[in-house]
């Protein structure tokens, strides 16, 4: 896969964390809280096929690192300005 369709994968699903918190923040009491849970639940659930992938070490290693790094950046972020929204 070229280094541009990692972008393009990112992207997506960055942009679908977004149509979660803004969903959360229209319908729900507690959205920076429910978007952190359902985040980080997606977040770990995106982990399984890339341990079950049978790549080797440095290859999992790599794609488990893809998953983690967006989802370190985004997830607070997205909860820090539900929060503000809210407050």
């Amino acid at each position: 896969m070229p280094l541009s369709g990692f972008a393009v994968v990112t992207g997506l699903f960055s942009v679908v964390g977004i149509v979660i918190a803004v969903a959360l923040l229209r319908w729900s009491a507690r959205p920076a809280e429910r978007f952190v849970w359902t985040a980080v639940s997606l977040t770990a659930i995106s982990l399984v096929p890339p341990l079950l992938s049978g790549a080797n070490t440095a290859t999992t290693t790599a794609l488990l690192g893809l998953h983690l790094v967006p989802a370190t950046v985004m997830i607070p972020t997205l909860a820090r300005s539900l929060r503000i929204r809210t407050d």
